[in-house]
């Protein structure tokens, strides 16, 4: 053999040794079938993408014909990433388009999408079956402690890998102590600490650990309408300073707004002040639920995530109760702890 083919033939040899280091993966999907009632809405499912949530960059995209998409690539390292479903109803005549995603991570195997449940789920491969077993555990918890609990123990046997991302964004949404959760974060591998995503939710924790009972209120400024409003309008003025946040899309919120009127009227010649404080929230939702609701104390609308950086503040309802020269008092009270709380301080 001459010493070309020989080179040749090594060359060859690497080429094949690379390819074969390259896995094949597919995700195959299922989704309900479609009902007279949703017939009757005009509910389609349209198409399916994958895209990479790191970088935002777009995988794939297939329509879906009868109630199923099968998409099929190539992939070295397993990444995190989401499916985006785009759904279309019709309403008053109109054609109304949304977009719902769910965490997936692509890795080799046989992926499922399974949305004909109640919960979609994504199933098939070990780390897809690491973050869907955990969701699927939501249900059987006897308490959100528990659930919190098991997520954690999870985060830790997959410190080293990609399933850790969607772990603590979960961890994130259920508001856990941000100590913890930084603490947490730390554990984990390069790879998930530098996750764009697991950054952001570490920006959020800091926050919220800068801002804690006995700190100091930060404030921030709102523009709607040509105005600008400042926290500093309420909070640090001699009165004490309850303060909402919440979205018109948000149910919890709504659940909860009648009990704050109450506590708004209960209190408000004794030096209470309620104020809501409309976070990632259209203006014009805002205002049409504050209509729908009654609300009569003040509103801040459209501070959209200004109080995510400052205060750490992701999942909603959340309300923080300031002292009258804007120390926080506390985070995240509600109901009987906070009638207890206020109780305390009005000696009423």
């Amino acid at each position: 053999m001459s010493k070309k083919s020989f080179i040749v033939m090594i060359i060859a040899i690497l080429s094949m040794s690379g390819q074969a280091q390259v896995s094949n993966y597919t995700v195959n999907g299922i989704f309900p079938k479609m009902t007279e009632a949703m017939a009757n809405q005009g509910v389609s499912f349209d198409t399916v993408s994958i895209i990479n949530s790191a970088t935002m960059e777009l995988i794939a995209k297939q329509a879906v014909q009868n109630g199923k998409f099968s998409i099929s690539g190539e992939v070295e390292k397993p990444y995190c990433a989401f499916i985006g479903v785009c759904v279309s109803s019709f309403a008053n005549g109109e054609k109304r388009q949304r977009n719902i995603r769910f965490p997936i991570i692509i890795e080799p195997g046989e992926i499922t999408f399974d949305a004909t449940g109640r919960t979609p789920t994504l199933r098939g491969t070990p780390l897809n079956d690491a973050v869907y077993g955990v969701l699927e555990k939501r249900q059987s918890a006897n308490n959100p402690q528990e659930f919190t609990d098991s997520i954690k123990q999870q985060v830790l046997l997959h410190k080293d890998d990609v399933a850790a991302i969607p772990l603590l964004l979960m961890l994130d949404d259920n508001m856990m102590d941000p100590e913890v959760l930084l603490t947490l974060i730390n554990q984990c591998c390069a790879d998930v600490q530098n996750h764009p995503n697991v950054i952001k939710v570490k920006e959020k924790a800091e926050a919220a650990l800068s801002q804690q009972e006995g700190e100091m209120f930060k404030d921030f400024a709102v523009d709607y309408n040509g105005k600008t409003t400042r926290l500093s309008d309420y909070v640090g003025r001699g009165q004490y300073v309850l303060v909402d946040f919440w979205a018109s899309w948000c149910g919890s919120c709504r659940q909860q707004i009648p009990a704050l009127i109450g506590i708004y009227q209960q209190y408000k010649k004794k030096g209470l002040t309620v104020l809501g404080i409309a976070f990632r929230d259209k203006p014009e939702e805002s205002e049409k639920a504050i209509r729908e609701l009654g609300i009569p104390y003040p509103q801040i609308i459209n501070a959209q995530d200004i109080p995510t950086s400052l205060y750490g503040i992701d999942a909603i309802p959340h309300t923080i109760l300031f002292a009258p020269d804007g120390t926080i008092i506390a985070r995240a009270i509600y109901g009987e702890e906070l009638k207890a709380k206020l109780s305390e301080i009005f000696k009423y």
